[in-house]
């Protein structure tokens, strides 16, 4: 979604759904629990023993416990979503966001094919309220042909997200190739370009926002500094919102890599396990219930991080401007 006013006022719906995910300055803040496999894998390794049940029921509790303090929540179709509606888990004033993705999941993670669900599709999601569709995709632009593929469907469902103006979350992740090590620093500094580039090509290919991973390490001072590069590199090219993921950062990294981002122009994050990590599993009540106040009290230092460090994406047109931007005739055109 461009940034200038007519195009705004071209797409109401999509602007209207993207202050949903915001709070009052601008600011995205999500509850990510979307996570498949990889979720049930907290309970037991063994997937199978872990009941359908008992994975809505800890989706369920976080999702009540975190909603207070997000803008919105990521979540899944399987879950989490038609139950979080239908229980009220989350209430109408907190935003929706769902993945479009199919991820395959092993023990030593997920596989990097770029799968959308079949029935899970950008219709759906705006039919069933939907404020934000998301998609995931593992990208290595040096793959060529796969990455072209890759470029058409995003390019696809832009087009389909601009029909039903429902925005188009885009998160990129770049993965290791063979022969390739993150304790090669040649490595780390090849990922942090690679994660600065792909933010322009998918916002280009119509992504309204970018869900990005952090470019860079923290821990160190000069490599926080080249990160806050990437980060500040990263704001300029787009002309989207961007926000940052959490990924396989402690939280209280992702604390760090959120004041460097949200400096350079983050307005927002969509996290998960450095979240609520301390609430999933096969534990009792009392624990649940801790990890999830943990997790709420992470939200609200998050938030205090934007506000101190970051500023949000939107600037509501001025009386005039909306006066002209729309006239009285505009809903008969629309």
């Amino acid at each position: 979604m461009a940034s200038t006013l007519p195009a705004s006022a071209a797409r109401l719906g999509k602007l209207r759904r993207l202050q949903r995910i915001s709070d009052a300055d601008g600011f995205i803040r999500v509850a990510a629990i979307d996570h498949p496999e990889n979720y049930l894998a907290l309970f037991d390794e063994d997937l199978e023993s872990v009941s359908f049940a008992e994975v809505v029921e800890s989706k369920l509790e976080l999702l009540t416990a975190m909603s207070g303090s997000s803008t919105a929540v990521l979540v899944d179709p399987v879950w989490s979503f038609g139950q979080a509606v239908l229980t009220a888990a989350v209430p109408g004033s907190v935003g929706i966001i769902s993945g479009l993705e199919q991820l395959a999941y092993s023990p030593s993670g997920f596989g990097t094919e770029t799968v959308v669900r079949k029935a899970w599709t950008v219709p759906v999601l705006a039919r069933l309220g939907a404020d934000a569709a998301k998609l995931v995709v593992f990208y290595r632009s040096e793959l060529t042909e796969i990455a072209a593929s890759q470029h058409d469907l995003v390019a696809d469902l832009a087009r389909q997200c601009d029909e039903a103006e429902l925005p188009l979350v885009v998160e990129p992740l770049w993965y290791p190739l063979d022969g390739e090590s993150l304790d090669d620093s040649s490595v780390r500094s090849a990922r942090a370009e690679a994660i600065v580039r792909s933010a322009s090509v998918f916002a280009d290919l119509g992504a309204d926002v970018m869900k990005m991973e952090f470019p860079g390490q923290v821990g160190d001072p000069a490599d926080e500094a080249a990160a806050a590069d990437a980060c500040a590199r990263l704001h300029v090219s787009i002309d989207v919102p961007w926000v940052l993921l959490s990924s396989s950062a402690t939280f209280d990294q992702f604390t760090t890599q959120l004041q460097i981002a949200a400096a350079a122009g983050a307005c927002g994050f969509m996290a998960g396990r450095a979240i609520w990590g301390d609430a999933v599993g096969r534990y009792d009540a009392d624990r649940r219930a801790a990890g999830a106040r943990t997790a709420v009290a992470r939200l609200d230092q998050l938030h205090d991080v934007l506000r101190s460090s970051g500023r949000g994406w939107s600037r509501p047109a001025t009386l005039d401007e909306a006066v002209e931007a729309l006239p009285a005739t505009w809903h008969e055109t629309y």
